[in-house]
C-alpha cells in the first residue's frame, strides 16, 4: 500500500518499458465518451483507454493517442499501454 499525500503511477508501455512516477497530484483521463479526474483517495477503478492521459505533479507526463488499460487501487494508478497511434 502506498502511503503518501499523493498518488503513485506505474506505466507499462507496450510490455517493454516500465516507468514509476511518484508525488502525483492528479491524473486526467480522456477517452472517447468520458473524462475522469483522478485524485488521492479516489474510488478503486478499472477501465480501458482509447485517448489520452495526463499526469500532473512533481513531474508532468502526457500520453496521447494511446490504447490500453488502467486501474487505481490504494492510491496506485497502473497504466498498461497496448499501442500508440502516431497521429
Amino acid at each position: 500500500m502506498h502511503k503518501s499525500d499523493e498518488l503513485k503511477v506505474i506505466v507499462l508501455d507496450s510490455g517493454i518499458d516500465i516507468e514509476e512516477i511518484e508525488k502525483v497530484k492528479i491524473i486526467r483521463v480522456k477517452s472517447g465518451i468520458y473524462n475522469l479526474l483522478i485524485y488521492k483517495d479516489y474510488w478503486p477503478i478499472v477501465g480501458e483507454i482509447n485517448g489520452s492521459i495526463s499526469i500532473e505533479g512533481e513531474i508532468n507526463r502526457k500520453y496521447e493517442n494511446i490504447k490500453g488499460f488502467y486501474s487505481l487501487s490504494r492510491n496506485v494508478f497502473h497504466l498498461i499501454i497496448k499501442e500508440r497511434d502516431e497521429a
